[in-house]
């Protein structure tokens, strides 16, 4: 999350139950009992409700909360038991949403180590993930008197897993200095919150009453990190946060314009490149699909059930783009033209005009679709691509060198493969990934001048169950020059964003207190150490 500046059906699941570290005291008394937690967010309309940690007979989730396990039981909310049970059901209930829409079960996190979990970092209006760990802060609403945890709010913790999830599926993401693609860090974070807190079917029964129908009202859902954004807006008043409801809404109409011809920093109410301003355009498309969605459901049924369907096919969607696009940079575009194929190939198409109509009400308009694509002709195009795809398989004779050339890189350059897990039903996806260093020399960057910045390429492939290719995308080299890198390099310098000092501040955590996402290593690279 960002603050101000200093100054459906049903899939194999892993189990709800924390890691434990050795020695963390644990209280088994209740074991069996249920808990009470915020479905939404500690100022959202619908309080505290009922739930039953899943057992640990189901397995475990890859995360480690820090400190004590408390036994179950309704504890109040302030307290660190409550605060306890709160994260472990939001993450749990994270976790199984993208198991669910990407069926698959999480095996690892980035890195292949548990998330440690921290619900009591210290005093801040914000929390962030770092590869290795969720870490969440607390600090007092000076008008209010009270203290906000931001691990009490399911869409805060369920933002900084939706952080970890994407970079399961896209790590290439996490180093990039391209704006768009840290802000779409931030919006799938975002969009990660609304699909996990429509799956409460109170959330979902206040969304429908507080919207007004089809979601075209701000409502609970819409309006994200509700406690949070009313503290900022009381500790450091309206410009840093305009509207004391929320963090962010995604009911807006902000419209796409390229964040290099956007300040970088700008009042709450208008864009700017900051990621987190610019991830505002991409969350309101989705957001605006779900409606469109919901819509077309409602015409069915206008009960609870119908949110339920509407989530569960924008989720999958998306979930499904994300999944099969090609390694790189993430362009909103580009990530709408993919679930739109998706929705053709995958859905019947029953998506695709809200889809079009979503992304051009904020600015981002898609290509017609070729007309009279039946289904025999997307059989045909399908069938001419999968022979195309064929000669790139680098498991067949001459495929490794065809990516190669497919990417436009030298040849014998590495490729690094990474395969994950097989999806409910077998088949896999794969990628290979080519990482290139570029020095970036530039009279304008000052003393970053010099700094070496990672760019990459690569291929993502699907195979069915018998190992054969049945579907891909690439993404070529782009071979930026340095004056194009430098233009990105200049936004984040702006913004301050960048540690210079190579044996300055080195921890996450003293980073994150810094506003200094990314940091110049020892080798003079651009690393990204946190998204917040």
């Amino acid at each position: 999350m960002k603050r101000r500046k200093r100054g459906g059906s049903t899939v194999r699941k892993r189990g709800a139950a924390t890691v434990r570290k050795r020695g963390a005291a644990t209280d088994r008394k209740g074991a069996d009992g249920t808990v009470q937690i915020f479905p939404n967010d500690p100022e959202s309309t619908v309080g505290l409700v009922p739930a039953t940690p899943l057992p640990r007979a189901l397995g475990e989730p890859p995360f480690v909360i820090e400190g004590r396990r408390y036994a179950p039981a309704p504890y109040a909310p302030g307290t660190l038991a409550f605060q306890y049970w709160q994260g472990e059901v939001a993450l749990q209930r994270t976790i199984h949403v993208w198991e669910d829409l990407l069926e698959r079960d999480f095996s690892a996190w980035h890195g292949g180590t548990p998330l440690r979990v921290r619900l009591r970092a210290g005093k801040d209006l914000n929390a962030f993930y770092d590869r290795k760990s969720l870490q969440f802060f607390y600090d007092v609403d000076k008008t209010t008197g009270r203290t906000v945890f931001a691990a009490e709010s399911l869409d805060v913790v369920s933002h900084e897993t939706g952080h970890a999830v994407l970079d399961v599926y896209q790590p290439g993401y996490w180093s990039s200095v391209d704006l768009e693609t840290a802000s779409f860090h931030e919006a799938f974070a975002d969009c990660s919150a609304l699909l996990t807190t429509l799956t409460d079917p109170a959330v979902r029964k206040a969304f429908l009453s507080e919207a007004g129908g089809p979601g075209r009202k701000s409502n609970l859902v819409s309006r994200l990190a509700e406690a949070l954004g009313r503290a900022i807006f009381d500790n450091f008043g309206p410009g840093a946060n305009s509207d004391p409801t929320r963090l962010r809404d995604a009911n807006n109409s902000f419209r796409y314009a390229p964040p290099d011809s956007l300040p970088s920093g700008a009042p709450e109410t208008d864009l700017a490149a900051e990621p987190h301003s610019f991830s505002r355009v991409f969350t309101g498309a989705f957001y605006d699909t779900l409606v469109w969605l919901l819509a077309r459901e409602m015409k069915q049924d206008s009960t609870e059930a119908a949110v339920e369907r509407a989530r569960r096919l924008a989720g999958r969607i998306l979930a499904r783009a994300v999944e099969t696009i090609a390694p790189g940079e993430a362009r909103y575009r580009a990530v709408a033209l993919r679930m739109r194929e998706i929705d053709q190939s995958e859905e019947g198409g029953v998506a695709t005009i809200g889809i079009e109509e979503a992304f051009a009400r904020h600015g981002i308009r898609l290509p017609a679709l070729a007309a009279g694509r039946a289904r025999g002709a997307r059989a045909r195009a399908a069938s001419s691509g999968y022979r195309a795809l064929s000669a790139l398989d680098p498991d067949r004779p001459g495929g490794a060198a065809a990516i190669r050339a497919a990417l436009g890189v030298p040849r014998g350059a590495r490729l690094e493969r990474t395969t994950l897990p097989a999806r409910v039903g077998g088949g896999v996806r794969e990628q290979f990934i080519h990482r290139d260093s570029v020095t970036v020399r530039h009279p304008s960057l000052g003393r970053f001048s010099g700094v070496v910045v990672r760019v990459l390429c690569g291929c993502t492939f699907t195979r069915d169950p018998a190992g054969n290719v049945e579907g891909g995308t690439l993404a070529p080299h782009p071979h930026p020059t340095s004056t194009e890198l430098a233009r990105h390099l200049r936004r984040w310098i702006a913004m301050d964003a960048i540690e210079p000092r190579r044996s300055g501040p080195s921890s996450s955590r003293e980073l994150f207190r810094a506003r200094k996402p990314f940091r110049v290593s020892r080798s003079r690279m651009i690393e990204r150490v946190y998204f917040d």
